[in-house]
């Protein structure tokens, strides 16, 4: 009996151990390091518009394209010497972050791009900002967007990385389709496919869409859905371009003096895109000063942008009361709004939107609600997107938006 016993409570013991999430591998690792790790498909050149459609956007499937970023003159022309030498407009600023390791919660300062030249390798700021005018005729629109469509209605914005390196992204996802091709230095990327584990990655932060998971020592026992993840890596050198679709998870790092371009551009447009009508044949004069930019402000019109938005704030918590509805809507702008008087009006509009979710009437809103809302609803709820989004507009300081801070 005693001998039974005991093999009993090896047994219980053994499986108790076993089942301790923070034996599995990667606790206490730096995001996306845990087996098996999977590889991106790499390719030699920049496809046409039509066969990176078919091949890429439509299965959402990232791809790394080598040397592509080569055909932009920017390629040999960005020095920091070259930098220093423009003549830059004396209005001109753009916005820098004060440390490498991205902390949502600090707000940007703004200093003119070549004092922010001359000061970066020495004082660890990071330039996170559109390409200046005056430097956009150095950038060539990547081959596969070169499509009239595209241009006239897709380009969402532009962001320029500038860094010495060491930089460190949170994990989060972004509302649009992006291309980031890299200038000067390295970048590794972690990447998770969402419609595999989108469930398992908690982006705890839905109003930026981003995680709070400490990307140097992940913690299962906060984040247990790591745990399972399958993580693809892959790694960018100067010349590189990246393709991430819509959605897809990721974290970002940068080594050495680090020099990257990523384009933004609207997922849903893509549908409208006659692909027959692209540039078969890139043009290596279409660049930045050519191109417009239409921001975010133009994606609230689509119903399905929309509904994404609002099944990934209710992805993990399953539910949620008004209160904590408009905190995952505003974020860190609150104390802003409050400031500039934009507060109420701003809370009035979220308030309409939970309220016409709410299906049931039981003052909380569930994903079930969301994913059940009929048109009707979502018609409405998109009016008051749009409202919401004039509220907004005005120099509200980019300390939470979704995309604003994120290294693609």
């Amino acid at each position: 009996m005693f001998v039974s016993l005991s093999v009993c409570f090896v047994l219980l013991l053994s499986y108790v151990l076993s089942d301790d999430i923070t034996t599995r591998e990667g606790h206490g690792k730096p995001f996306g390091n845990r087996k098996p790790i999977q590889y991106i498909e790499e390719i030699d050149n920049f496809p046409d518009p039509k066969t990176f459609n078919e091949n890429y956007i439509i299965p959402y499937k990232p791809v790394k394209m080598k040397n592509v970023a080569k055909i932009s003159p920017a390629f040999t022309k960005w020095t920091d010497d070259y930098f220093i030498s423009l003549k830059e407009p004396s209005d001109h600023v753009v916005s820098v972050e004060t440390r490498k390791r991205e902390d949502r919660t600090l707000a940007v300062k703004e200093m003119p791009f070549v004092e922010f030249v001359k000061s970066y390798n020495t004082s660890g700021i990071y330039m996170v900002n559109p390409v200046p005018p005056f430097i956009g005729g150095d950038l060539v629109l990547p081959c596969p967007l070169q499509c009239r469509d595209i241009i006239d209605k897709g380009l969402v914005e532009n962001i320029m990385w500038f860094s010495s390196g060491g930089t460190k992204s949170v994990v989060h996802t972004d509302s649009v389709d992006n291309i980031n091709c890299l200038y000067r230095g390295q970048k590794s990327f972690v990447i998770v496919d969402p419609t595999k584990y989108g469930d398992k990655v908690d982006i705890d932060h839905p109003e930026g869409a981003y995680s709070a998971v400490d990307v140097d020592s992940v913690d299962y026992t906060k984040y247990p859905g790591l745990s399972e993840v399958e993580f693809y890596h892959t790694n960018l050198s100067a010349g590189d371009c990246l393709y991430i679709p819509y959605k897809w998870i990721h974290q970002v790092r940068s080594y050495d003096s680090n020099l990257a371009v990523n384009i933004w551009w609207d997922h849903f447009k893509n549908n409208d895109v006659n692909w027959n009508d692209c540039n078969a044949k890139c043009d290596p004069k279409l660049t930045f000063t050519k191109i417009k930019f239409h921001g975010f402000d133009g994606q609230m019109d689509n119903i399905q942008q929309i509904k994404d938005h609002f099944q990934d704030i209710l992805k993990f918590p399953k539910e949620m009361d008004a209160n904590k509805f408009l905190k995952a809507i505003l974020g860190n702008d609150v104390p802003y709004l409050k400031e500039t008087g934009r507060y109420e009006d701003a809370k009035s509009v979220i308030l309409e939107l939970f309220t016409i979710m709410d299906l049931d009437k039981d003052t909380i809103l569930s994903i079930d609600e969301v994913k059940l809302a009929p048109d009707e609803v979502w018609t409405e709820g998109r009016e008051l997107m749009i409202e919401l989004g004039h509220i907004l507009d005005g120099d509200m300081p980019e300390t939470d938006d979704e995309n604003q801070h994120d290294e693609l």
